[in-house]
């Protein structure tokens, strides 16, 4: 954008915190994260920390009182998170793609790099490879093209 150019548009998040004092059984839901895909919820999904991995025994029982949870909005204004996945916006990325392969000794790896959704499996496979690549050819380049990941399952 600095060199004039429009910015390529992204989705960005916000996260509302709420603590539960007492949620029936222990916890507020059934798993950590819990996605609610409607129109007639306004956000996107609920994140309960209480369900992270390597917890003490009392809280997977449930037995530790109070749970926090995270409510998820999109949102299009903040940080960046997901690219927003158009015919213009992928045209202004193609020539941001030109610019960035003309600087030497910088590698631009994952979801806003590659302005495309990846699962968080890809993400770190796509650096993972990149490291491999420089490893073994002395190179900080990919060793694929993100079109080559597949879809994600994120917004197409």
């Amino acid at each position: 954008a600095a060199l004039g150019m429009p910015k390529l548009e992204y989705r960005s998040l916000r996260f509302e915190e709420e603590f539960v004092p007492e949620p029936e059984g222990g916890f507020f839901q059934e798993a950590m994260v819990v996605n609610h895909p409607s129109p007639d919820v306004p956000f996107t999904r609920i994140v309960e920390y209480k369900h992270v991995p390597n917890q003490p025994t009392e809280v997977k029982e449930g037995k530790v009182k109070g749970t926090l949870i995270a409510r998820e909005f999109s949102s299009a204004e903040g940080e960046p998170y997901y690219p927003v996945p158009n015919p213009d916006n992928r045209a202004l990325y193609e020539k941001y793609a030109e610019l960035a392969a003309k600087e030497e000794g910088v590698a631009f790896v994952g979801r806003l790099a590659s302005y495309k959704y990846f699962n968080m499996d890809q993400a770190i496979l796509n650096a993972l490879e990149m490291f491999d690549n420089l490893k073994e050819t002395g190179k900080l380049a990919p060793k694929r093209r993100p079109e080559d990941f597949g879809p994600g399952d994120g917004p197409k």
